[in-house]
């Protein structure tokens, strides 16, 4: 909270002290161990060109998508540099999106609750 970009995303309501940062008061509380290293993965779901999640004989599963960190990563295990995983995620996202607008027009069902993820 030491510059007006860091503060930011603060508590506009706090304009004495650091709007960023309150004392922490009622429980329960939780933990998770948090170690620094690069946000990607390489071992998601593996998927065909139309980003749908395939079962271990590579047929597709129907109505099921992976993209981003869920999909298996398009870069073959290698992590080049920062925010890697937006371009293929918009891209598959793009992909899956338009393969299964065109699945439901071709079937003429309407998703349910239970259709969407």
């Amino acid at each position: 909270g030491s510059t007006p970009y860091n503060r930011k995303q603060g508590d506009p309501l706090i304009t004495d002290g650091n709007p960023c940062v309150a004392p922490i008061e009622h429980g329960p509380f939780y933990a998770v161990k948090v170690r620094p290293g690069s946000f990607g993965t390489f071992a998601g779901l593996k998927t065909n060109g139309h980003a749908q999640v395939v079962d271990r004989s590579g047929a597709a599963i129907t109505g099921l998508y992976a993209v981003g960190t869920d999909m298996a990563s398009v870069m073959g295990g290698y992590y080049p540099s920062g925010g890697i995983n937006l371009g293929p995620a918009m891209t598959f996202g793009y992909i899956a999106g338009l393969h299964a607008a065109a699945a439901q027009h071709s079937t003429g069902a309407s998703p349910n609750a239970q259709d969407v993820a």
